[in-house]
């Protein structure tokens, strides 16, 4: 678990009038919330923000005009079409006192099915957890060295101590899936053969034909 820092000021208006002063002033809007404390509107600095957020972190102190408090990023909302960060809800956090947060999924080594041609899939970059403040990890480390082509990791081949998932323990995190152009290839060959079946001719042999003009006689 690490700790990071970050001073707030408290945010004086409301609205989006004020949030878009902010932005363009190189702020950016925040809420924290939680323990017993009412929720409190903030403005931080969008470079130290950008800067904190792009580095793994668990816990973040955030001193709000020399009241330091110790969160968890809930939320960040994001411009639609710019992508830049334009608000962020934090969550206070207090030791002894169990929270719910996602921690991001970091998965490690080159899984042997690539060398067979596989493709590594992500099914899920995150894990919904319940964890005490002194457990929280920066992320969960997962090894996929040993996939084959086809194999999968769920939820339930996790092994976490002081934590509950609260995630379904037979989702999938991940796998290593046949190549797509394989795929694409038998399924045409397959359409192919369905086709010439349908577009071969009915063949009547000769011996048919004298058979039936016997019978016409007759």
């Amino acid at each position: 678990m690490s700790e990071s820092q970050i001073k707030a000021e408290i945010r004086k208006g409301s609205g989006k009038a004020d949030s878009g002063r902010l932005r363009r002033s190189g702020l950016v809007p925040c809420t924290i919330y939680g323990v017993t404390r009412e929720s409190t509107s903030l403005a931080v600095n969008k470079r130290e923000l950008d800067k904190l957020l792009s580095a793994a972190h668990s816990l973040i102190n955030i001193n709000v005009e020399g009241d330091e408090q110790s969160s968890v990023v809930k939320e960040i909302q994001y411009h639609p079409v710019k992508g830049d960060i334009i608000h962020v809800d934090f969550q206070r956090v207090q030791a002894g006192q169990e929270i719910q947060v996602s921690v991001p999924l970091k998965f490690t080594g080159t899984a042997v099915g690539l060398k067979s041609g596989g493709v590594f899939q992500v099914i899920r970059s995150e894990l919904d957890i319940s964890t005490l403040p002194k457990y929280l990890p920066n992320e969960f480390e997962v090894d996929i060295s040993g996939l084959e082509i086809g194999d999968a990791i769920h939820v339930r081949d996790l092994n976490l101590e002081n934590i509950t998932i609260n995630i379904d323990e037979d989702e999938t995190l991940c796998l290593v899936a046949m190549p797509r152009q394989v795929e694409v290839v038998e399924e045409e060959e397959e359409e192919g053969e369905l086709e010439a079946e349908a577009e071969e001719p009915e063949v009547i042999s000769s011996k048919s034909r004298d058979e039936d003009s016997e019978e016409s006689e007759d």
